[in-house]
């Protein structure tokens, strides 16, 4: 008799939507996605952050609904990937003075790891930590296990949020009817599905541009060595394209239909007048203009925060 597939569900909170997936794992590795939905949660959700959890629970109520419709079973678990504004790397050092020159035991390096995940963020927790390297002496190594030393100082990577953010998704979540699998840190994941071994090997900056923000998460050595998130996205250029007297949903449009982040039209080319509505219009170059600014001040933040991570 055929074994049946366990569905796995995951529950994205971005910042202008949420998403749901459904799939399974097949037997060489790799994942059937079954079922993808989302809902706009723009009045519930506000640069990936929860602030108002009765429409969030409804609009999780829906996906969860249209899922269960599609897959023809009842959903009961669910990952959670969890983002933001309020998520960022901070870098901790944690040191021991040994009282003789003894080899690095294992225990020693998971008391420094217990140590750095007491360390208090005021209003802030630590969703997840990856340890950068650790020093024994004057050596510098990610493995000091073995080593012979009188002290030792590890340096970690903590991924902090504001404690409401992991606290007001569960809530959520289990409002809507679903128990919580496990929780992950989504730029952390996708950098997981998207970047090859090579690359976080090398060294390379991921840059996620959403809605309301934009996240920048920097490898080298496969390890993640800088997280940050811009509270600038897609909806910022949109907002300064309502400064020409237009509603939001028509500046979105002419964003997408005519707007680049780089333009390499000469005047001429960008001479004609837009149609907007109510027999408005707006010159191709003012649009052009605006979108090209706003796009460049995001990218500007972007460079700012590599330069930032000490990998530029």
């Amino acid at each position: 008799m055929a074994v049946e597939k366990e569905i796995i569900v995951a529950i994205e909170f971005g910042s202008s939507k949420i998403r749901g997936m459904a799939g399974c794992k097949n037997i060489d590795g790799s994942v059937q996605v079954l079922d993808v939905e989302q809902v706009d949660a723009r009045n519930c959700i506000r640069k990936g952050v929860v602030y108002n959890v009765e429409k969030t629970v409804m609009c999780l109520r829906h996906i969860v609904e249209k899922m269960e419709t599609a897959l023809g079973m009842r959903l009961c678990r669910a990952f959670v990937g969890i983002g933001g504004r309020s998520l960022k790397g901070k870098i901790n050092t944690v040191s021991r003075q040994l009282v003789t020159k003894t080899v690095i035991s294992q225990e020693l390096v998971d008391s420094l790891l217990k140590n750095n995940e007491n360390t208090v963020y005021a209003g802030c927790e630590i969703l997840d930590v990856i340890p950068q390297e650790y020093r024994v002496g004057t050596e510098a190594t990610t493995d000091p296990v073995g080593v012979l030393g009188n002290q030792i100082e590890g340096t970690f990577l903590n991924v902090v949020a504001r404690t409401e953010v992991r606290e007001y998704i569960i809530r959520c979540v289990e409002a809507a009817g679903l128990e919580v699998a496990g929780v992950f840190v989504s730029p952390m994941a996708l950098a997981g599905c998207v970047l090859t071994d090579t690359e976080r090997r090398s060294g390379c900056a991921l840059v996620d541009f959403g809605y309301g923000t934009t996240t920048v998460a920097v490898y080298k050595n496969n390890l993640l060595r800088h997280l940050a998130v811009i509270p600038l996205g897609g909806n910022n250029i949109t907002q300064d394209l309502c400064t020409q007297q237009m509603e939001e949903d028509e500046a979105e449009d002419l964003k997408i239909k005519y707007g680049s982040a780089y333009s390499d039209l000469n005047q001429e080319e960008l001479a004609k007048n837009l149609l907007m509505n109510n027999g408005r219009t707006i010159e191709e170059r003012v649009l052009v203009d605006i979108v090209e600014a706003s796009g460049e001040e995001i990218i500007k933040n972007v460079g700012a925060q590599i330069k930032n991570s000490g990998y530029k």
